[in-house]
């Protein structure tokens, strides 16, 4: 890695009447953006919508439409599909890294020559949750895929906040199984 990140300095100024905030880390690296994003969501939740690889085209604002089988959950080595919402494209995407309830890094491949490391991190905070995005770009064309990305990969982590807020409020069908399936599942029963 070697490259120094830094906050700015509004991220330590996030006060409870302006808990939604979002902002950028700055970093050297040219192609690499980090975008951070607060909630009061319980980390629970963004950690399940980060992981079930179906339910992506829901809330990513670059996904229209994946192959993973429904409930599927990420897993490392998992290889799955993914159709962009611009362009009329399919991307393999391979799961690189999971640390359950904190990390999930993946790898995608649009086409030679470009290569896309994803990477999300969810931290729970006294006053809520913090969404840490990473995208780094890689390969001959990341320098033209970038300006048509970046407007783009700009709003996911608050796309991600918006949606677990949303689930809060009014849980979804998946949710309920979640649920059920944990009572089921408890040995003291």
């Amino acid at each position: 890695m070697g490259s120094e990140l830094t906050l700015e300095s509004d991220f330590c100024e996030v006060g409870l009447s302006n808990w939604r905030s979002h902002g950028q880390w700055k970093d050297s690296a040219s192609r690499q953006r980090n975008y951070w994003t607060a909630s009061t969501a319980p980390a629970e939740i963004i950690w399940q919508m980060v992981t079930d690889l179906a339910s992506f085209a829901t809330w990513h604002p670059l996904i229209s439409s994946t192959n993973a089988p429904y409930g599927q959950i990420a897993k490392p080595g998992l290889i799955y599909r993914v159709c962009s919402r611009y362009f009329p494209l399919s991307t393999q995407v391979f799961v690189e890294r999971v640390q359950p309830g904190e990390l999930l890094s993946i790898r995608l491949f649009p086409f030679p020559g470009l290569q896309e490391h994803v990477t999300y991190r969810i931290v729970s905070t006294i006053c809520g949750t913090c969404v840490l995005y990473s995208i780094t770009l890689s390969g001959w064309l990341s320098p033209l895929a970038w300006p048509m990305m970046k407007p783009h990969a700009v709003k996911v982590a608050a796309a991600l906040v918006q949606a677990a807020e949303q689930e809060t409020i009014r849980p979804t069908d998946s949710k309920q199984r979640l649920d059920r399936y944990k009572q089921q599942s408890s040995i003291f029963d």
